[in-house]
């Protein structure tokens, strides 16, 4: 009796879906998961999953797939609930008793919500594909700035000593001031194309390292606004990182700063960086306006700055009040932290 009563609470207490049909479908026992996984109702009958449905089948064979193989693995399908819906689902069934003088069969179906899975499934996915896609442009990036850099920026470099050259030729004062305006445009275009090949794919990146990047981006930003206040500090030394962690910390720092920047009116933006036995962490804190950050989640500058961290598996969170900053934090666990 105890065992009878132990069995049952089991049967009441699952979270899959269990139910027990006979061989026309009709439902002659459930459970509570069941019941509110579906809303099917004892005495009811379980209606066929959208695979079953559609399959091709003989003139004399059962259109159930699982009563014909009377025992088969988990496989997804869509069920029809008892309100109509359809709800993603993962089913199997086992024949669990067959009464030969009476001529009854019955049927073990589990069910088991595939709706939160699917939905998880699909964010990695898509989680996959940014992760991705940012690399894959990280990479043209990295392809373009040298370009630009190598190539076309030392084609440039080769006409501007070509064009001092000149100046020793000319003739009178109206082609030397030509000349002088014609150079002084050269040197502008290469100050510019410097800075475009820069801001794609910063060369103290990938030749000094992350530390190096960001004192160089901290200053450069300081050179723009000499109204703002910029510090950097770090206690890292000669660390290297892996250069996908190192552009995306470096990505997300430009990007806090230039929010910072347009939107919240700082006075001062500090920028730490933190490196310990288990993690590095990331820290970018401004006095500006802040802002209630309930009502802007979906920015599309702190929607790049979650994706950054999410490509190098590094936690991303934000604290911000009106009129009292703002401050970013990005912890990164290092590898072998988790071995």
């Amino acid at each position: 009796m105890e065992i009878e009563q132990f069995g049952q609470e089991i049967f009441q207490a699952i979270q899959d879906g269990i139910i027990v049909m006979d061989q026309k479908r009709r439902i002659v026992a459930l459970n509570p998961s069941a019941e509110n996984l579906t809303g099917w109702r004892l005495g009811g009958l379980v209606p066929y999953c959208s695979f079953c449905q559609k399959r091709n089948i003989e003139p004399d064979q059962e259109r159930c797939y699982l009563v014909t193989h009377e025992r088969s693995p988990y496989f997804s399908s869509e069920m029809p609930t008892y309100s109509g819906e359809l709800v993603d689902v993962e089913m199997s069934t086992a024949k669990i008793l067959q009464n030969a003088t009476l001529g009854e069969t019955y049927y073990l179906l589990v069910l088991r919500d595939f709706s939160e899975r699917k939905k998880q499934q699909e964010h990695e996915l898509r989680q996959r594909m940014v992760q991705q896609l940012i690399a894959a442009r990280e990479e043209e990036h990295k392809r373009l700035a040298m370009e630009l850099h190598d190539g076309v920026g030392q084609s440039l470099f080769g006409l501007s000593i070509a064009l001092d050259s000149l100046k020793a030729y000319a003739f009178d004062q109206k082609t030397a001031r030509y000349l002088d305006e014609v150079s002084a445009e050269m040197k502008k275009v290469m100050s510019d194309l410097r800075l475009y090949s820069k801001q794609l794919r910063p060369l103290e990146l990938d030749q000094f390292g992350l530390i190096v990047a960001l004192e160089s981006l901290v200053t450069g930003f300081q050179k723009q606004k000499p109204g703002v206040h910029f510090s950097f500090q770090t206690n890292v030394v000669t660390s290297r990182y892996d250069s996908i962690v190192e552009i995306n910390l470096y990505r997300i720092v430009q990007e806090a700063i230039t929010n910072s920047l347009k939107h919240a009116d700082p006075k001062q933006i500090k920028v730490k960086l933190n490196d310990t036995r288990e993690e590095v962490e990331l820290i970018i804190h401004d006095d500006g306006r802040g802002f209630d950050i309930t009502h802007h989640q979906d920015g599309l500058g702190l929607q790049h700055i979650q994706e950054r961290a999410s490509t190098i598996h590094a936690d991303a969170s934000m604290t911000s009040h009106p009129n009292k900053g703002t401050e970013i934090q990005i912890r990164w666990l290092k590898k072998g932290a988790l071995e």
